[in-house]
């Protein structure tokens, strides 16, 4: 046998063992983890107090795998005992779906719940409550009663720990806030006809109109669903707006109306650039 080929074997052996001992550590971890998920107080417990004698059929054939598995290991069967960390893992899964972790279960809707209602409650205080023309159908009112409605049922759900239940009443709300939001997104005219006849008069219903639109800003966000560079835009152009109308208002209380006045109108212009960008249409703001 020449030299070279002597190295080429030894090479290759060297391979073999660095790749057999790899594959040992794969194993170890996973027959660790899986002694982790069998041993688990919690998991055995819960198994135990479910009374399903499937589930404690399948984690008893579970600690048998497992053990075979650890035994083939200490031999250096690896296959043996790859074949059996499966099987014991099969089996410890096959258990806790049979007894679900119905604590944890809840424990998640409660927090569902809980995100669901304050996103709604925002909704409902950006959702303005106009009053219709005589005669005219009040949609909005119905909308608002129902989901107003609904949300007292959830509530009282939820203070009973019925909290799947409760989601399905804020479900109903949704929808009906979400009706009535879209009506006032895609409203084209907005009544601006009363005039204010002096300056402070105009200042207050500039600064009354600045609050209206810019609590359409994150319900339209939520409703439009503009694209990462689009929401960008609207972020850059509400908060401009916040600023000027905050700076607006200290000029306002310092005695300088018409700088504030400027302020203000600069405010309005760029919560309407704001609304656009999200794809919302609006009159433009009035001079």
């Amino acid at each position: 046998m020449t030299r070279s080929v002597a190295w080429c074997l030894l090479l290759a052996a060297g391979t073999a063992l660095a790749a057999d001992d790899s594959a040992r550590a794969q194993l170890e971890q996973r027959i660790q983890l899986t002694a982790r998920l069998i041993g688990d107080a919690g998991t055995g417990q819960r198994i135990a107090a479910s009374g399903n004698a499937r589930a404690s059929a399948h984690l008893d054939e579970g600690r048998v795998h497992q053990a075979n598995a650890e035994q083939a290991l200490a031999a250096g069967d690896l296959d043996t005992a790859r074949r059996e960390v499966d099987e014991a893992l099969r089996h410890i899964g096959q258990a806790r779906r049979l007894a679900p972790d119905s604590q944890g279960r809840q424990a998640a809707a409660r927090r569902r719940y809980e995100q669901r209602l304050e996103t709604l409650e925002r909704l409902m205080q950006a959702w303005p409550a106009p009053v219709p023309p005589a005669g005219s159908d009040n949609a909005d009112a119905e909308d608002r009663m129902v989901a107003t409605t609904m949300l007292l049922d959830a509530r009282r759900l939820a203070g009973n720990d019925r909290h799947d239940e409760a989601l399905q009443q804020l479900d109903v709300a949704e929808t009906r806030v979400q009706a009535g939001m879209n009506r006032r997104l895609h409203q084209r005219t907005l009544d601006y006809s009363a005039r204010a006849s002096t300056p402070i008069d105009r200042f207050y219903e500039a600064l009354a109109r600045h609050e209206g639109l810019i609590e359409l800003v994150p319900v339209a966000l939520a409703e439009l669903k503009p694209g990462p560079d689009a929401r960008t835009l609207v972020e850059r152009y509400a908060d401009t707006s916040r600023r000027l109308r905050q700076q607006a208002v200290q000029r306002q209380q310092q005695g300088d109306l018409s700088p504030a006045l400027a302020d203000l109108e600069n405010a309005l212009l760029y919560v309407h650039r704001a609304l656009a960008a999200t794809g919302l249409a609006l009159p433009a703001p009035l001079e």
